[in-house]
């Protein structure tokens, strides 16, 4: 390499060189030599293509051959101890016989890469494990406010159906007792006109929501069509009668 090269042919010079090995001598010691003569801590062994030649360099003389910047030689250099340190994971998870249970993560996507390492009886990494356990942890999360949602939902059903209940018993009683009272009897009668003039719209909203009547009310609502029916034809009808299944249709759809 020359000072006035260009940047294609930097780049090319550059391409010129292979990463074998970096040999880490451990703190405090420095066990290598680098082709200077210098001793060193980490020793970068490298391969030039078209020299087929190898070198073993410390960090500054490494910079002078391959014109690789400090901030590119301390990420390989990183790079390189990640490694390091997943592979004597995985020996020392080897050696132990450990193997990797992919049963305890059904119900989860796990990466094509992780089953087929784990098919060649190769346990898992740690930091692979701990992916895998965040994602089922996120789903359990997921499930369990799905299941508070529907419980909620339950809990308000129940609630709403007992209010109807008590609601419906109150209405009941109201009638009979007014019904059976000799005082009140005569005023149970009324013209189909009255009838229609006091409750068309209320039978208008029930007509338009007819879809969404329960089984158990569908024949309460075929009663106050007959006594309706019936009105028309200036028959007698049980006034109370029509009074109370309207009123308990309008509970069931939510009608006020």
């Amino acid at each position: 390499m020359t000072e006035d090269m260009d940047n294609e042919q930097l780049a090319e010079a550059v391409d010129d060189w292979i990463l074998v090995e970096i040999l880490d001598g451990g703190c405090g010691n420095r066990p290598f030599r680098c082709e200077c003569g210098m001793s060193l801590r980490y020793q970068y062994i490298v391969t030039h293509n078209k020299q087929n030649k190898t070198y073993k360099l410390g960090e500054t003389c490494l910079g002078n051959y391959t014109r690789l910047t400090p901030e590119i030689i301390r990420d390989i250099k990183k790079g390189f101890h990640t490694v390091h340190l997943e592979r004597d994971e995985l020996l020392l998870k080897i050696f132990r016989g450990e193997e990797t249970n992919i049963k305890e993560f059904a119900g989860i996507e796990i990466p094509q890469s992780y089953l087929e390492q784990i098919d060649h009886d190769i346990p898992l990494l740690d930091k692979q494990l701990k992916k895998l356990h965040d994602q089922l942890r996120a789903k359990r999360i997921e499930e369990q406010q799905k299941q508070r949602q529907v419980e909620r939902k339950r809990q308000k059903e129940i609630l709403y159906q007992s209010r109807q209940r008590k609601a419906t018993k109150a209405h009941t009683v109201s009638y009979y007792s007014y019904h059976s009272s000799p005082k009140t009897r005569s005023h149970l009668c009324i013209s189909y006109e009255e009838l229609i003039e006091r409750h068309l719209n209320e039978l208008k909203q029930i007509r338009a929501k007819e879809k969404l009547i329960s089984a158990g009310l569908k024949k309460d609502w075929d009663t106050i069509q007959d006594i309706v029916r019936a009105a028309k034809r200036r028959e007698e009808f049980d006034y109370g009668l029509f009074k109370l299944l309207l009123s308990n249709l309008k509970i069931s759809l939510r009608i006020e």
